[in-house]
């Protein structure tokens, strides 16, 4: 089966690069046209379900999709964004400020084993979030989408792909962007494309 990843359209809090996390952004215009250009790349494909952070910037793309595929929407508490805590809402600078550069430094430098001041764990991500993409390969259909957020999609990379953490830092993913992953019981996950957007 194939397995397409989705990151949520633009919000003005990625716009201002801040910690989006639990907060209910909207997509802004441009986030708008992001997800209808990931829903053109989808249309191509049979996708009768896509799994969604229930978080409205991911279920706003998640509903644009669905409008231009015929796909049913079903939101996945296991793909909501990282909750970053005390960082929330804040720009890198702010949280320098605030909490010292050696809190970006743990972050940068060994992300799988950060607790985020007051929120998640990366751990606890990873083991939710894989749990959940191995359940949305194997729920039946041969095309699936999940909608999610940067950081989370991230650790999607880096476990499908078995990959120590550094990884984390070394993949980007563009607002609006389809990447797409076989997946084989027994064999597991095999990368086909990445960040590919409309």
């Amino acid at each position: 089966m194939f397995l397409y990843l989705v990151r949520h359209g633009q919000t003005d809090l990625n716009r201002d690069r801040r910690f989006r996390g639990l907060v209910d952004a909207p997509l802004n215009p441009e986030g708008r046209v992001e997800a209808e250009g990931a829903a053109d790349i989808l249309r191509s494909v049979e996708i009768p379900v896509v799994f969604s952070s229930p978080v409205e910037r991911a279920m706003q793309t998640s509903r644009i999709i669905a409008a231009r595929t015929g796909s049913e929407v079903r939101p996945d508490e296991r793909f909501t964004d990282v909750d970053y805590g005390a960082w929330q809402g804040l720009t890198v600078e702010e949280v320098r400020q605030r909490f010292g550069d050696g809190a970006i430094q743990s972050w940068r430098s060994d992300p799988g084993s950060f607790t985020f001041p007051g929120g998640d764990s990366m751990a606890d991500v990873r083991a939710r979030m894989e749990k959940a993409l191995v359940q949305a390969a194997g729920s039946g259909p041969e095309h699936v989408a999940v909608v999610s957020h940067l950081a989370v999609l991230k650790v999607c990379f880096v476990a499908a792909l078995d990959l120590p953490y550094p990884w984390f830092w070394r993949v980007n993913l563009t607002e609006g962007s389809v990447s797409v992953f076989s997946w084989r019981a027994g064999d597991g996950f095999t990368l086909e494309k990445w960040n590919e957007t409309g």
